[in-house]
């Protein structure tokens, strides 16, 4: 990540866990599946598909698009990770392919924080980057813990953590007021 200042912390998290690969996986798979099964059966078997079937050139650019669609889908759901970083300058982070660019909370725009256990679907209605009125914006890709960044604007922002140790030590040290 390309930030400025002296590095502190750095932490990169990734959407891998089981219970999520279980869920999506198999409806990439079905969808693929279904557009194969509906042009196997027009075109090889010749019944027509559906209820109102389109023409077999019709129906192949349409399956080919849904079956590269949703591995596109895949793919980009793969490579998504959220990457904080936490220098004495400020507070760094990234979500690719979603937000690419880095973006940068100051330290001078920081009037406190918390790092602690938080409940996301309560507080932000799941995972991924959301924005709740009345609780900010939230950027968290597993579990239940993270740092809640209050900024001297009023607005929030939350980052999921699973190194809460390492988090609290460098929030710790970046809030230091002998900190450049």
């Amino acid at each position: 990540m390309k930030s400025s200042g002296h590095y502190i912390f750095h932490e990169e998290q990734r959407f891998r866990q089981n219970w999520i690969m279980m869920l999506v996986l198999p409806i990439v798979a079905a969808g693929a599946l279904l557009q194969v099964y509906g042009m196997y059966q027009q075109i090889y078997l010749g019944k027509p598909w559906g209820d109102n079937p389109t023409s077999n050139t019709a129906l192949v650019i349409a399956s080919t698009l849904v079956i590269v669609f949703l591995c596109l889908f895949f793919l980009v759901f793969l490579s998504l990770k959220l990457e904080t970083e936490v220098r004495d300058s400020g507070f760094y982070y990234t979500f690719p392919p979603i937000l690419n660019k880095v973006r940068e909370i100051k330290k001078e725009d920081i009037e406190h924080y918390f790092v602690g256990k938080y409940n996301p679907i309560m507080e932000y209605g799941g995972w991924g980057i959301r924005i709740r009125p009345g609780k900010g914006r939230a950027f968290n890709v597993k579990g239940r813990m993270g740092v809640k960044i209050f900024l001297k604007n009023g607005k929030t922002v939350l980052f999921g953590t699973q190194d809460v140790k390492g988090m609290e030590q460098a929030m710790q040290r970046l809030m230091k007021p002998n900190n450049p």
